[in-house]
C-alpha cells in the first residue's frame, strides 16, 4: 500500500507541472529559452481538494531539478514493486 501512495505521489508530482506547461512554438526567443535563471511561474493542483491549486514560481533550473528528481522517484518505486501474487 505504501508503494502505491509513493507512485501515485511520484506521478502527481511529476507529471501535473508538465502538463500545465505546454511549450508553445515561436513565442520565446532563443535566448530566453536558455536562461535557466528565468522566473516560470506555473499552477500546482494540490491532491483532495477541489478548490483549485496554486500558483508556485520558481527558475527554470528549479523546475528542472524538481522534475528530474521525480523522474528518479517514480524509477526507484517502480523498480522495488513486489509483483507476487497475495495469499
Amino acid at each position: 500500500m505504501l508503494k502505491f501512495v509513493a507512485l501515485a505521489a511520484a506521478l502527481a508530482i511529476g507529471v501535473t507541472p508538465a502538463i500545465a506547461q505546454a511549450p508553445s512554438a515561436g513565442t520565446a526567443a532563443p535566448a530566453q529559452a536558455e536562461d535557466p535563471d528565468k522566473k516560470i511561474c506555473e499552477r500546482v493542483e494540490e491532491t483532495g481538494t477541489r478548490l483549485g491549486g496554486r500558483r508556485v514560481c520558481k527558475t527554470k533550473a528549479e523546475w528542472a531539478a524538481e522534475r528530474a528528481e521525480s523522474r528518479r522517484e517514480l524509477e526507484r518505486v517502480q523498480q522495488n514493486v513486489d509483483y507476487r501474487p497475495a495469499g
